[in-house]
């Protein structure tokens, strides 16, 4: 099944990176630099997983998953322009293997326009809050392709709209906010519960929107509370939280060239993890006194990098956060009892497994 998933998954990729290419989108942002800018994550490869959970969860409730071909893209757009911020806000240099959209514009800057290097910096910085603004403008309007072209209820649309922009855009910052806040909080002041929910505010909820949305235009219903709409949504949510307890992981041990992003920036930007958190509990004075002069510290080396890293592993931070993503995965696998047999629920039961046990 694990072949088959990246098959499928492939395959959904494949449909949103074509439909993002149709040439009237490219005529709708300018300048130059602007578009660019807008179509550099779109444009890397990666697996699309919201996407995909989008379209999966629209087929599991007998919809065409082709109808919600434009809502996956509105999906995915969405989850860009929250990266392209974030990574201001992180002063990441790395996405997806290339430069970040703040870092382009600061190359833009000096070799095209000619800008010193302070200058260069605050260009690449209002270009990535720009295309951060147009992306998120962008994924509102793919949405109401649904019901312009696809024969979707608009009101099933404006349900969907108002869910995304009202509440899942106001969760998503409050879990960015509070990520920013914890990095610069004692350890001793935050609880595991305060972790894992932040995690799901960053992550969980944008997945759960994703199942929501992909069932209600599946069944071509503004029923929130459809027990297939409910299931397949309470699903997704805790599947998500895993995500990003796998991908905290992944953070800590995972390879540059095949992340796509730094390695070793959480430590450095003292991003309190569950893996953080669970190693310090069982680390000795000494063993604790070395991770907190580590973590949060900007210039620290990638000598103390890695040994704080080996710490939290051999202090059990690691398999800790593993078991407790299992049990996010665990809780959730029970929801989709609500669906009726089929390749699309085989699917999305493969995906929940393939949360956890991603491994770069």
């Amino acid at each position: 099944m694990a072949f088959d998933l990246m098959k499928a998954l492939h395959a959904r990729e494949s449909k949103v990176s074509e439909y993002f290419q149709q040439p009237r989108f490219r005529e709708w942002f300018k300048p130059k630099d602007l578009e660019e800018a807008v179509f550099a994550y779109i444009e890397r490869s990666g697996k699309r997983l919201r996407p995909a959970v989008l379209m999966w969860a629209c087929g599991a409730v007998g919809g065409d998953e082709n109808v919600a071909l434009p809502a996956a893209c509105a999906v995915e757009l969405f989850h860009t322009w929250t990266l392209v911020h974030d990574d201001v806000i992180d002063n990441d240099d790395l996405r997806r293997g290339g430069p970040t959209v703040h870092k382009l514009g600061e190359m833009f800057a000096l070799n095209k326009l000619g800008y010193g290097e302070e200058k260069a910096r605050e260009y690449g910085r209002d270009l990535a809050i720009l295309t951060g603004d147009i992306q998120h403008g962008w994924n509102v309007s793919l949405l109401c392709e649904c019901a312009r072209d696809g024969g979707v209820d608009a009101r099933v649309v404006l349900e969907i709209l108002y869910y995304l922009e009202s509440h899942v855009v106001n969760t998503l910052i409050e879990g960015e906010t509070l990520d920013v806040q914890y990095s610069h909080t004692p350890i001793e002041q935050l609880t595991r519960n305060d972790i894992v929910f932040m995690l799901w505010m960053k992550t969980g909820v944008l997945y759960e929107f994703a199942a929501k949305a992909g069932a209600m235009i599946g069944l071509n219903t503004t029923d929130m509370n459809h027990p297939m709409v409910a299931g397949i949504s309470r699903f997704a949510s805790s599947c998500g939280t895993a995500f990003q307890l796998q991908d905290d992981i992944l953070g800590l041990l995972g390879k540059e060239e095949k992340l796509g992003k730094p390695v070793g920036s959480d430590v450095r930007e003292g991003k309190k993890t569950t893996v953080v958190f669970f190693a310090l509990k069982e680390a000795t004075i000494e063993q604790r006194k070395f991770l907190l002069s580590v973590l949060g510290k900007s210039d620290a080396s990638q000598d103390d990098v890695q040994k704080a890293t080996d710490l939290m592993v051999e202090l059990g931070g690691v398999e800790k956060t593993k078991e407790l993503a299992l049990e996010h995965v665990n809780k959730a696998l029970p929801e989709l009892s609500a669906l009726p047999d089929s390749e699309y629920k085989e699917l999305l039961e493969s995906w929940a497994h393939y949360m956890i046990n991603r491994s770069f």
